[in-house]
């Protein structure tokens, strides 16, 4: 894949409520060209989607932001726990960089907030592109909010250290993280130790309140809200991500026609092939 240059910037965004923060986001590709937004998963960063921020770049303006509290993007003063505040947060900041509308991509968490911001502002999106949309059921949703989020809250022994890295390498190896047993072991390759690294260092940025936009998202994977989009929707079912088996009885599910679900086979080439045919479909 060709290299194009990604940039780092800030922006103050003016909230409703008068608070003025600073989002950090990344850019790729001519500033000329139709926007796309990229929405990153939680705990992480637009330093995660840097791989697809340059595949999209090569033939659009690619933006990833910071999810406000998370990477090096300021937090809501009202903590983002509910999806709507990054959804409205989300506007203000296309407002701010004059982008009244945009594809919007985004993955897991930063799915659930395209999904919001496609049915509260559908005049904002040109159409969504959606990896790791997942559906939990009640007991499953019940049972991961009672354990995958433990407090990691700095400690003067240094304990939250250690735990932040048991989940961040459990990721890999089994869904829920916490899960250790057969079933839920996961069939994936483990990425290197810079990866790790990496994640291992977004969860410390986001510290104690890193779970707040996890938790807003998790609530909202289910059909529900995905049936009420009425923007054109496309949504990959990659068979390498993690989630893949929560990811896949969505399409078993009946939707309306502007939503298209993908099923691709494991393997970053494949899913990266996929996601540009789309992009420019």
């Amino acid at each position: 894949m060709q290299t194009t240059p990604i940039y780092r910037h800030f922006q103050k965004v003016l909230h409703p409520l008068q608070q003025e923060i600073q989002i950090h986001y990344r850019t790729c590709g001519d500033h000329e060209k139709q926007p796309i937004i990229l929405l990153h998963p939680s705990p992480l960063s637009s330093r995660f989607m840097e791989p697809i921020l340059q595949l999209f770049g090569q033939t659009h303006h690619a933006i990833a932001w910071d999810t406000p509290g998370y990477g090096d993007s300021e937090a809501l003063a009202s903590a983002g726990k509910t999806l709507e505040e990054y959804v409205d947060c989300l506007t203000y900041f296309m407002d701010a960089l004059e982008q009244e509308k945009a594809v919007i991509y985004g993955s897991a968490t930063g799915a659930q907030i395209a999904i919001g911001l496609a049915k509260k502002y559908p005049q904002r999106v040109n159409k969504l592109l959606l990896e790791n949309v997942a559906w939990f059921n009640d007991e499953e949703l019940e049972e991961m909010l009672k354990h995958y989020f433990p407090d990691l809250s700095p400690q003067t022994d240094g304990s939250h250290l250690s735990r932040t890295w048991k989940i961040v390498t459990h990721l890999f190896q089994f869904f829920p993280w916490y899960d250790t047993s057969s079933s839920a072991r996961l069939d994936i390759p483990t990425p290197t130790i810079e990866v790790l690294q990496a994640i291992f260092l977004d969860y410390l940025k986001a510290g104690k309140g890193y779970a707040n936009a996890y938790i807003a998202a998790m609530q909202n994977d289910k059909p529900e809200p995905l049936k009420q989009v009425k923007v054109p929707t496309h949504i990959l079912v990659w068979k390498g991500s993690m989630i893949y088996r929560y990811c896949e009885r969505l399409m078993h599910v009946e939707f309306p026609k502007n939503i298209h679900f993908y099923e691709v086979d494991a393997g970053m080439d494949n899913r990266l092939s996929r996601l540009s045919n789309i992009l420019l479909s």
